[in-house]
């Protein structure tokens, strides 16, 4: 499989104008996801969950109609073909298994702009000093997906929370390469560690010129 492959597969996939590199990435059907969180606890094969990425468990126990819909979209995508595993640029790409809305991320300068409008001190220090963490830039853009969510289906915050972690077992994934952050099973998301967004972004926020240096 090449690029060809990936525009078949995934034809609506937002390809950056700067993209470097799309390979396949393979991975056995017979190979059970395991990982932190107690993903995949119900033993499924790659092969199984690559075709149903929301599983029977999880999608009969949804009551909110719209929440049951987002799934079952992911699903009905990948019935037929299943989903495909390739690296954009180097990292994971999971657009064949997002679930709902997708929301788009702030560039570096837009996050650097949002944290230094934060109400904790704490985070405006961090960004002067350029010690910027992990969880700052998640909080924001997970609140971002969050409220979309909430907005989209009649929720609060509290209650989209608990629908992606708890009712859809998913996670907030931030795709580096389409600048978008979107749902995505947590089986998957953490049986393929990746890096991405956040890595990007914290590396340009926390950049120190020469004269800036600790000695």
């Amino acid at each position: 499989m090449d690029v060809q492959d990936f525009n078949y597969y995934y034809p609506d996939y937002p390809v950056p104008s700067d993209l470097i590199s799309i390979q396949p990435y393979a991975v056995n059907d017979d190979e059970v996801p395991s990982g932190t969180g107690d993903i995949n606890r119900e033993g499924y094969t790659y092969g199984e969950l690559r075709h149903q990425p929301i599983i029977n468990e999880l999608l009969e126990a949804i009551e909110h109609s719209k929440i049951k819909e987002m799934a079952a979209a992911c699903n009905r995508r990948n019935a037929k073909e299943g989903f495909h595993m390739f690296k954009v640029d180097e990292e994971y790409c999971f657009w064949g298994l997002r679930v709902g809305p997708m929301v788009p991320l702030p560039s570096a300068e837009e996050m650097k702009s949002i944290l230094l409008c934060s109400k904790k001190e704490a985070i405006i220090e961090a960004v002067i000093n350029k010690t910027v963490t992990q969880r700052m830039i998640r909080d924001v853009t997970y609140d971002l997906l969050r409220k979309n969510l909430a907005v989209n289906c009649d929720l609060s915050l509290k209650e989209a929370k608990e629908v992606i972690g708890n009712v859809l077992d998913c996670t907030p994934h931030e795709d580096q390469s389409s600048g978008l952050i979107f749902m995505v099973p947590n089986w998957a998301h953490r049986w393929f560690h990746h890096d991405g967004y956040v890595k990007h972004t914290l590396r340009i926020l926390n950049h120190k010129t020469e004269g800036e240096e600790e000695f």
